[in-house]
């Protein structure tokens, strides 16, 4: 793949050329070639041809973008660990090969956001990651005692995951956490103990708090837009408590319940117990649960600004008022434009999701007197029916619903992003052209914060 001018006329690139080098040092990733090129006037490049040809080029350090534009693609490390709740492991047979791989990758925590369980990240990932900054990182903590946690992800070694996000803390690293509730591993004390683990090393906001007892200037910031933080100060920023997925093909793995109505209202009791105790100490409130909590249990969702700067949205921790809050400013912007959404909508989507439709976006949208939208929950009976969040609907269960649609009148259905990859496949290998052939309606792969302006533009 040839490099952009004007690297071209500085080096014949090559197809399979190699960076080892720069200005002397070895690199071994794209990460490592951003973080020391120099800001001198020159840097110089050390290649490895396909031949074991070494030679060098040297180059302005701006340009370096128009070198790593076209790298391959890291190669992410896999993991080692056999957590007993794993979800790659509960995925049936026959799914494409990217489908069953477990990435463990630190690099890919700090670029992408996703979580590792630090078991193999070994003395020189803990030195790379504090000598080069790689803030923030997502840690997937599960359980703070030692023996629950060796257990819970089926390692041999028994690792202080305490002490090392302490390590990585005292060294200036921002770190989010996670902890996947499995009903009797680590719940109940378990959690607690846990809770109050993150707690400690937890780093406090620098400023006041708001009239509304968070973080200022939390509604619709993330982590890395947040500036209410000494940059240079590390520690535990929030951490997420998401119920276990259970699919039902869990043959020959370990039994596993799933969380009851009781368990997640005794743990809406305890989060919002310790969220005072947070926000006195720190400023905010660390810990959330995420959206299935409230929505199995018919509870009410904390108000936005509760979810301080919705750090955990990504593990759907606040996604349902976020979301809520968004639509109702974009239907009020709309309505004061005279630009209001013109069509009716079927949504076909999971039950967890048409329960959130139903009881938190509908009313808004009937306020404002739009066109129907109509919101069917399927089955999956693909993972099985305890599998109820929309993300993980495979097309076969869509169009199941789509082929049950009445073919008349012509409808505009609505699918989430979220059961789409970047390669516009569900999980079952199927693209919206494939849904769409041989019935009549018009299919649609709607947004989530955008969905108002996205329905706007349909006409």
């Amino acid at each position: 793949m040839p490099f952009p001018k004007p690297l071209n006329q500085l080096h014949d690139w090559q197809l399979g050329d190699h960076i080892t080098h720069l200005d002397g040092r070895p690199v071994e990733d794209i990460i490592d070639l951003y973080y020391y090129t120099p800001e001198s006037d020159t840097t110089t490049l050390t290649i490895k041809r396909k031949t074991g040809d070494r030679v060098t080029v040297e180059m302005d350090p701006e340009s370096i973008d128009d070198v790593t534009s076209c790298f391959a693609p890291l190669e992410f490390k896999t993991c080692a660990a056999q957590c007993v709740f794993c979800f790659v492991d509960q995925n049936p047979k026959g799914m494409r090969d990217q489908i069953y791989v477990k990435d463990e990758d630190y690099r890919f925590s700090f670029l992408y956001g996703n979580y590792i369980t630090l078991s193999s990240l070994g003395k020189r990932g803990i030195e790379r990651i504090k000598e080069q900054k790689m803030s923030p990182l997502y840690v997937s903590v599960h359980a703070t005692d030692i023996d629950v946690r060796t257990r819970m992800l089926g390692i041999k070694k028994r690792m202080d995951v305490v002490a090392i996000l302490k390590n990585l803390a005292e060294s200036g690293i921002e770190i989010h956490t996670q902890v996947v509730l499995c009903p009797g591993w680590n719940d109940g004390l378990i959690l607690e103990k846990t809770f109050f683990d993150m707690l400690d090393l937890a780093t406090p906001a620098d400023s006041d708090l708001n009239e509304d007892g968070g973080v200022p200037g939390g509604f619709f910031t993330t982590n890395n837009e947040d500036s209410e933080f000494d940059e240079s100060q590390g520690g535990v920023r929030s951490l997420a408590i998401v119920p276990v997925g259970l699919s039902a093909h869990r043959e020959g793995l370990t039994k596993l319940e799933p969380v009851s109505d009781t368990l997640a209202t005794a743990t809406i009791r305890q989060v919002e117990s310790w969220q005072p105790l947070a926000l006195t100490k720190l400023g905010y409130r660390l810990v959330y649960l995420s959206d299935e909590f409230y929505l199995q249990t018919g509870a009410e969702f904390p108000l936005p600004e509760q979810y301080d700067g919705f750090w955990q949205v990504d593990s759907a921790a606040g996604l349902t008022p976020r979301l809520r809050e968004s639509w109702l400013e974009a239907l009020q912007w709309a309505d004061e434009e005279g630009d209001k959404p013109q069509r009716p909508l079927t949504v076909l989507t999971s039950h967890l999701a048409a329960k959130a439709w139903k009881r938190e976006f509908t009313p808004i949208l009937e306020s404002f007197r739009v066109p129907e939208v109509e919101v069917i929950g399927l089955d999956n009976t693909f993972y099985g029916n305890t599998v109820t969040v929309a993300g993980l609907m495979t097309g076969a269960d869509l169009l199941r619903g789509l082929l049950e649609l009445p073919q008349t009148p012509v409808r505009d259905v609505v699918f989430s992003p979220r059961v789409f990859n970047n390669d516009g496949l569900t999980l079952d290998g199927m693209t919206l052209e494939e849904m769409s052939a041989n019935q009549p309606h018009r299919l649609h792969v709607g947004e989530e914060e955008g969905f108002i302006d996205f329905w706007v533009q349909l006409g």
